[in-house]
């Protein structure tokens, strides 16, 4: 089964280009479907993709691999909460709509700080009411659940509060989408 698609998402496209074309080392926390990884990579960025969930990963990879993520990609097994990098290791840190699955998205977004460079580049998206509706009726058809119980809101309050990180907001379809620097 392949994942992505020969281009990236409109929503996705509006998130990445916050970031604008790089070359520096980037890493997508919770990759998924791969999907954040993969527009890294078009984007130029060299990427470092984490999932906890080694079949995922193993689709994540297969995916990407069938639609070339150009080498740019490396897929790594582990935790986002416990994230195996040393401190100030990317000059990008970014997660497509993983926050709502993390155990403890607070762990999560602080293990996220932790690897970013001194400012380094953070981007989180999270789906919003029209994207949270969207997934649960995908889900539903399949005869499955989704629940997503954070918001994009959840996310900014937190880097504000902890970490004094303000950024913009970006609302598209079917994600919102913050955009700061460490």
């Amino acid at each position: 089964m392949v994942y992505l698609a020969n281009n990236i998402e409109d929503d996705l496209k509006l998130a990445i280009d916050k970031l604008g074309k790089g070359d520096e080392l980037a890493l997508d926390v919770g990759t998924g479907r791969a999907r954040m990884a993969y527009a890294l990579a078009k984007y130029g960025y060299c990427v470092v993709s984490i999932e906890y969930d080694i079949n995922v990963l193993k689709k994540a990879r297969e995916s990407t691999n069938l639609v070339n993520g150009d080498g740019k990609i490396v897929f790594i097994q582990g935790d986002a909460h416990h994230l195996p990098f040393l401190d100030e290791s990317f000059g990008v840190v970014a997660s497509y709509n993983a926050m709502h699955h993390m155990k403890d998205y607070k762990k999560a977004i602080d293990e996220m700080i932790r690897v970013c460079k001194c400012d380094g580049k953070i981007l989180i998206t999270e789906l919003n009411e029209s994207g949270k509706k969207r997934v649960a009726e995908m889900h539903r058809q399949r005869g499955s659940h989704h629940e997503s119980n954070i918001d994009i809101y959840d996310v900014v309050n937190y880097l504000n509060t902890a970490y004094n990180i303000k950024g913009e907001v970006y609302n598209a379809e079917y994600i919102d989408v913050f955009y700061g620097k460490k």
